[in-house]
């Protein structure tokens, strides 16, 4: 046996690279396809996380548009009933050169009945709603007799004339008393990242009081 494991061994000696196992690096071309194939993953999940992070965005985006349109219209609607088809159809060029139309309504709220004639009484402030084209804004004004602001609300991104006696037709002076009813449209328009518009828009149809 010894001699066996001598002449075993004396022949390791001769090739010393025999008992080693042959090791294999990466080639060029193996580095260049893991490279890719790693770059291409993390854009995609890079694609992923902003493709939701966008998402996200435009729906919270997109709630707030609808909670301030809501909110403008709940306004106004709340402030119409508490007038009278008169006051809301009466002009008065003393004050702001007020006529009703498709961008303007102005009227003083009802404030109790005079038990002796029967008849409304009214505040002595007036409630303004005025809106431009140009700026795309909806004001409210509250007002003395004299047409003082006393307080006022600012909405932007109004991208709409806002009062009307039917759908698609703008009111003029007379219309209150004719049709006995004021139908506003709230447009409102809202951006994402400068990336994207919205656009959202709620009509509802409002019955005055009669005097």
């Amino acid at each position: 046996m010894s001699v066996g494991r001598k002449e075993a061994e004396a022949e390791i000696g001769r090739y010393p690279h025999a008992s080693r196992v042959k090791k294999k690096g990466f080639t060029l071309l193996e580095v260049l396809v893991a490279g890719f194939i790693f770059t291409i993953v993390i854009a995609a999940l890079f694609l992923s996380l902003t493709t939701g992070e966008f998402t996200n965005s435009v729906s919270s985006a997109k709630a707030d548009l609808q909670a301030k349109v809501r909110l403008i219209m709940d306004w106004i609607v709340k402030d119409v009933r508490q007038t009278t088809l008169i006051e809301i159809n009466t002009c008065r060029p003393l004050i702001n050169a007020y006529c009703p139309s498709v961008n303007h309504i102005q009227f003083r709220k009802v404030t109790g009945i005079n038990n002796t004639s029967g008849q409304y009484t009214l505040n002595n402030n007036y409630i303004e709603y005025i809106y431009s084209s140009n700026t795309q804004q909806l004001t409210r004004n509250e007002m003395d007799g004299t047409g003082l602001i006393l307080r006022s609300w600012i909405f932007n991104n109004i991208t709409q004339l806002p009062f009307y006696v039917a759908p698609g037709d703008p009111l003029d002076p007379g219309d209150i008393l004719t049709n006995r009813k004021l139908v506003i449209v709230i447009a409102g328009r809202s951006q994402v990242r400068n990336a994207l518009t919205l656009n959202w828009t709620l009509t509802e149809e409002v019955k005055i009081r009669n005097e």
